[in-house]
């Protein structure tokens, strides 16, 4: 079975939705919390996502020792195809009472912290979850990368354990001086290589993320979101990238990295939403931006290179930049309508117009000597996608052909 009918075999059955990192890691401290105030091991927890939504959340394991108590929760992505996956995401929580407290939490990074009733909790990064490294995202150089709203979804959840647990806090604080969580990700720094972490300058781990608790089934928005945090990190990184590459294909990005010699933070690996990218840029608006009220950085961008092989510039030629294959057909009418007007004849018009792909077509151009239509289909990507960004910033073009060689470089 194809991935395509895949999807829409399961679309019709309904897809199954699932819980993003920041969930889990709320639900691991509520369980957590509840164990060390009251001694009880949750099978199950309850948490109130963003939006007002109760969910459970079965609990995978939990253990309690004295001042201390931890729980995890196996994240479930339900049909999206998540590398995080099958994670386990555990909670510890603890206090200053512990023997070991001060070596307890010197690995680790002070996420944040918060209030309750006085008490003053304190969240750590644990292994597994990573720290930022680069500017340009939501969260500051240094800190671990747990986003904004899972934060706000951990300190709610906190606050309904102590709620839940019907624990007096005047007897907690008696108890302990310090409340410190500490949230790990088993096997979260191998978890992150399969992510865009290390481009993104997220390192040791995986983010803890999620604006809705939520994990849409093949919804775009997780990869659009990473499109929208690398463009503001290589704008914020150093003195910021005067220019950036938009590539459409791993292979492709490889070249241009060898050609145009740009740090590492200025290729954007943008798939088939090299639309959606454009207009990020033009916008210098994001969502968690919109959410979190995070100011845009200072804008010092002067180009972007847009880079991919033939079967795309030709769509994003014809003017399609959501380039997907569903989204849009192979333009051979349109490439054979160029190929006229580069003198072809009849003939090679028509093998033009029932090629079976523009890889195909690639190489009639080639054989028959038509290689000015290459130059054509990137000032018209240039054109285009100039359209899109409004003029702004200047457009580049890099063609990349089937043996990884540049055919054309405007």
């Amino acid at each position: 079975m194809y991935f395509r009918d895949f999807v829409e075999s399961k679309q019709k059955k309904g897809l199954r939705k699932g819980y993003t990192t920041g969930a889990c890691a709320a639900a691991a401290s509520k369980a957590a919390a509840i164990a060390f105030l009251t001694g009880r091991k949750l099978k199950d927890v309850q948490i109130t996502l963003p939006l007002g939504q109760i969910v459970t959340l079965p609990v995978h394991g939990c253990e309690i020792e004295k001042d201390m108590a931890s729980a995890s929760i196996i994240k479930d992505a339900g049909d999206d195809p998540d590398v995080t996956n099958g994670a386990e995401i555990t909670a510890e929580v603890f206090t200053s009472a512990i023997s070991n407290f001060k070596s307890q939490i010197s690995n680790f990074k002070k996420a944040f912290e918060f209030t309750i009733h006085g008490l003053r909790v304190t969240v750590f990064g644990g292994k597994g979850v990573g720290l930022v490294s680069k500017p340009g995202l939501a969260i500051p150089v240094g800190e671990p990368a747990i986003n904004p709203v899972p934060r706000k979804m951990i300190e709610e959840a906190l606050r309904e354990a102590i709620q839940d647990s019907r624990f007096k806090i005047q007897d907690l604080s008696v108890r302990t001086s310090v409340f410190s969580l500490i949230i790990s990700v088993t096997k979260g720094e191998e978890i992150s290589k399969k992510t865009m972490n290390a481009r993104l300058g997220i390192i040791g781990g995986i983010s803890i993320l999620g604006t809705t608790g939520i994990v849409e089934p093949l919804s775009l928005s997780a990869y659009r979101h990473s499109i929208t945090c690398a463009i503001d990190v290589a704008i914020a990184s150093g003195s910021g990238c005067k220019e950036i590459v938009f590539s459409t294909g791993r292979s492709s990005e490889k070249v241009a990295e060898q050609i145009l010699k740009l740090q590492e933070d200025a290729f954007i690996l943008v798939g088939d939403h090299m639309g959606f990218a454009l207009k990020a840029v033009r916008s210098q608006k994001s969502e968690v931006r919109r959410e979190v009220g995070w100011a845009a950085p200072t804008n010092t961008l002067h180009k972007i290179t847009i880079v991919a092989q033939f079967g795309k510039f030709s769509k994003l030629a014809a003017g399609h930049f959501e380039t997907h294959c569903s989204d849009s057909s192979i333009e051979l009418e349109f490439l054979a309508n160029l190929a006229r007007e580069a003198g072809a004849g009849r003939d090679i018009i028509e093998s033009i117009k029932n090629a079976n792909t523009a890889r195909q077509v690639f190489f009639m151009l080639k054989e028959q000597g038509l290689e000015s239509v290459y130059k054509t289909v990137c000032n018209k990507v240039k054109k285009n996608a100039g359209e899109i960004i409004e003029g702004k910033i200047e457009i580049g073009c890099m063609l990349i052909g089937y043996n990884n060689e540049v055919v054309e470089k405007l």
